[in-house]
């Protein structure tokens, strides 16, 4: 079993004591090993040998082959987001993708890769549970690669089974938690569905398999929902609304929503505090711009009405934290 120390500190500001989500993915790359690797032309032929029960499929809808894919981990899709990334050797106007999961609440999208320029020889595309084309069942993805008249497409298929569906194999890790004099030894979960511990400083971790969550060990004041305004007004060093506080189990933990300002960005995320252990996690559900201390009260009721489907994940894991 791996161990994990993570020593005691006090938070001062929100925006100072978590890591940037860079580090966390070099991180995680350097643990699990899972980087891309570039694939060759995908034929038809090579196509067809595609196991039915793949997670991940590239199909080419012609003989073009205006674009070149990288392989695709099946072991993110239940992070939420998946990076479909590739290569070009041609000077393409444009990529389009064309997105469809009739299952969904959000069924359909058309959108234009606004980061791709001609003459680019790579691309990405993100598809997020939080911007709302990736969900449970089958998400179809058509790119379609635009060469003055000429037009180039290829399906990808991503699965994301659900939680109904997932074998999950559960455990635990050991790990050590605190400062030399002052050390609490907990069970930490792991489970097929969120991955396993994994250390990102001195007094913080995340799981290998959910994106942009990290939680920290703290000398946690104590808080309620009816306190929760003035305890976070110590926090925040910036304009902030919360909505959907819950205490789940009374003095031991409870869960809240976040909209904050970061300079002209705005972050939208779900905390835990988690009383019995110490621990503070925070969850990055969604950013943007276009808001500012004038109608961040508005986005907030926007936000407070909308579905992010990862939350279920990260909330399991939480309660499972918090049970150990």
């Amino acid at each position: 079993m791996k161990k994990i120390i993570l020593f005691l500190f006090l938070s001062i500001v929100l925006s100072s004591c978590f890591n940037s989500q860079k580090d966390i993915d070099s991180a995680k790359q350097n643990l699990i090993g899972d980087t891309p690797t570039p694939v060759v032309e995908t034929p038809k032929e090579i196509v067809k040998e595609i196991p039915e029960d793949s997670l991940v499929q590239i199909i080419p809808q012609d003989d073009k082959w205006f674009l070149k894919f990288n392989s695709i981990s099946e072991r993110s899709i239940t992070s939420g987001e998946v990076i479909i990334s590739g290569t070009t050797e041609l000077s393409l106007d444009s990529i389009q993708v064309l997105y469809s999961n009739p299952t969904s609440k959000f069924p359909d999208d058309d959108y234009t890769l606004q980061a791709f320029k001609t003459g680019d020889e790579t691309f990405k595309y993100i598809a997020s549970s939080k911007n709302q084309v990736l969900d449970f069942g089958e998400n179809d993805y058509i790119f379609r690669a635009k060469l003055w008249n000429e037009i180039s497409e290829t399906k990808i298929i991503i699965e994301v089974p659900d939680k109904e569906d997932t074998k999950e194999e559960t455990g635990t890790e050991s790990q050590l938690i605190g400062t030399e004099d002052n050390t609490i030894l907990i069970d930490l979960p792991t489970s097929s569905k969120y991955g396993e511990p994994m250390k990102l400083g001195e007094a913080s971790f995340t799981y290998t398999q959910i994106k942009w969550l990290e939680i920290n060990k703290e000398i946690l004041e104590s808080v309620t929902c009816e306190t929760l305004t003035e305890y976070l007004t110590e926090r925040m060093n910036s304009w902030y609304y919360w909505n959907t506080c819950r205490e789940i189990v009374k003095e031991e933990w409870i869960k809240f929503n976040v909209i904050r300002l970061n300079g002209e960005d705005y972050i939208y995320e779900r905390h835990y505090i988690d009383f019995s252990h110490g621990l503070y996690g925070v969850y990055e559900l969604e950013t943007g711009t276009g808001v500012d201390s004038e109608n961040i009260a508005d986005k907030n009721t926007e936000l407070k009405s909308r579905d992010f489907p990862s939350l279920d994940v990260v909330d399991d894991l939480m309660k499972d934290i918090v049970n150990s």
